[in-house]
């Protein structure tokens, strides 16, 4: 883990594998000189590119902040729902505002790139979110474009009516279907 670099910047990318990788290096000797059974120990493979957990993240309509979840808040325009993280914290309301950017038309986001605060996206970045994300964000695009209108004008209760006809866990007002 190395901090304080920029995931969008070439140079600090180039450190950052460069870096790695001698920390691997270092690892392995390590390991020979040290760990019995590890004597002949070798690389066999490594990741071709290092992976970026924090950039950018969305200005969205609604972002996700850690003192509404924290509280069990259940979003209106909720399009799907991150489980919980641990029995502490209460199960996640992902609202359709999470997804919506606040100024630029056109544009759903999913995954790592929704909108919330630095504390949030810990948890929101990692793959069962974007799972729901992205699928909410693509019935929301999909009804945009059924419907005629920008994604930020969307009907969020037929997004939410598909959604849980795709057998989509929703805590908000509609019955689940059976």
């Amino acid at each position: 883990r190395l901090s304080g670099l920029s995931g969008l910047d070439a140079d600090d990318l180039t450190a950052v594998e460069i870096e790695s990788r001698r920390r691997m290096l270092d690892l392995l000797a390590f390991y020979r000189a040290h760990a019995p059974g590890f004597e002949h120990a070798w690389v066999m493979l490594t990741a071709p590119q290092a992976g970026v957990r924090h950039t950018r993240r969305l200005a969205g309509v609604r972002p996700i902040v850690r003192e509404e979840w924290e509280q069990g808040v259940v979003y209106d325009d909720e399009v799907g729902v991150s489980p919980s993280l641990a029995p502490a914290f209460p199960s996640v309301s992902i609202p359709l505002g999470s997804l919506i950017p606040a100024q630029l038309d056109g544009l759903v986001a999913a995954g790592r790139t929704m909108a919330s605060d630095a504390q949030s996206h810990i948890f929101l970045r990692e793959i069962p979110q974007c799972w729901v994300t992205g699928q909410a964000a693509g019935v929301a695009a999909a009804e945009a474009v059924r419907a005629g209108v920008e994604p930020r004008h969307v009907d969020v209760r037929a997004v939410q009516a598909e959604l849980l006809r795709q057998r989509v866990f929703l805590q908000v007002g509609a019955a689940q279907p059976s």
